[in-house]
């Protein structure tokens, strides 16, 4: 431990809040280099933050309110998390405020989440200035569903449901697979989030999703024309030959059992909840890379 984050450290003992802080990259792709680049699921090698990847973190840093609608297996959720784990280090979220991660219907699916931002760091990294931050220092305090980083941002995970309300500070809600809600009228948890922003200036509200036929908050939103959410919009095109080889896609379009222009293209088609429980289908694609 260096003589900063020894005195940090003391300081925290006594109650009193540090400025010191990892001096990172302001640019994305470049803060990933530093931090630790993404595992490529198919070959388990460092893969590079491709284009539409730094597309997603524009959009997110300059509109704040974003709709995601993508392919599935282009690695979106996984940049989601590089891009708030960016945030909280760069210091566009601040100290003691929150950032809320609402993901699958159970807890132990969005727990999932929090070891998914963990696992970004690695061990550690060394910052711009040659000091490293070892994964105890980034991360002060870890529960399942919850950790606290060295700058007092809380990152909290939550299953979906119309209970996620009442938070304060929250500077980012993050929806994950937000059309496949086990739920009748789904729009209960959007309702019960949405207010947690209103109390800071350009907080971030952004919901991803693969779509799931013509229904529930997600498609609402999508096809809203007049409210407030930035459109982006990611097929399986755009990570062609990057995350995604042709090989697999000519196979996928063929295969009966999906539907590929839903999966693949961004099409508001068919719903599989008749077909895909929410075990079945959040839980077998949240610790995969290559499926979000």
């Amino acid at each position: 431990m260096n003589l900063e984050k020894l005195i940090e450290s003391s300081l925290e003992v006594l109650g009193i809040e540090s400025n010191v802080k990892p001096n990172v990259p302001t640019d994305f792709k470049e803060f990933n280099n530093v931090v630790g680049a993404p595992i490529n699921p198919e070959n388990g090698t460092p893969s590079e933050i491709f284009d539409y990847q730094e597309e997603y973190e524009r959009v997110w840093n300059k509109h704040h309110a974003v709709i995601l609608n993508k392919s599935r297996k282009i690695g979106a959720t996984e940049t989601a998390l590089r891009i708030i784990a960016y945030n909280c280090l760069n210091g566009r979220y601040q100290s003691h405020q929150r950032v809320m991660i609402i993901a699958g219907n159970k807890q132990e699916v969005a727990n999932r989440f929090i070891e998914r931002f963990v696992a970004i760091f690695g061990d550690g990294f060394h910052d711009l200035d040659g000091t490293w931050w070892s994964i105890d220092d980034i991360i002060i305090d870890r529960k399942a569903s919850r950790i606290r980083l060295f700058n007092n941002i809380v990152i909290q995970a939550y299953p979906a449901s119309d209970s996620v309300r009442g938070e304060d500070s929250v500077v980012c809600v993050f929806m994950s697979e937000s059309a496949f809600i086990n739920l009748v009228d789904d729009s209960k948890v959007y309702n019960a989030v949405k207010p947690n922003i209103i109390n800071i200036r350009n907080a971030d509200i952004v919901i991803e999703s693969t779509p799931n036929g013509r229904r529930g908050f997600f498609h609402d939103l999508w096809m809203d024309k007049g409210n407030e959410y930035f459109k982006l919009e990611q097929p399986y095109t755009v990570a062609l030959g990057k995350l995604l080889d042709r090989k697999t896609i000519e196979a996928e379009k063929t295969n009966t059992r999906i539907d590929f222009e839903q999966e693949y293209n961004c099409k508001f088609s068919t719903s599989l909840s008749a077909a895909f429980t929410d075990v079945n289908y959040i839980e077998g694609t949240v610790d995969d890379y290559a499926n979000l």
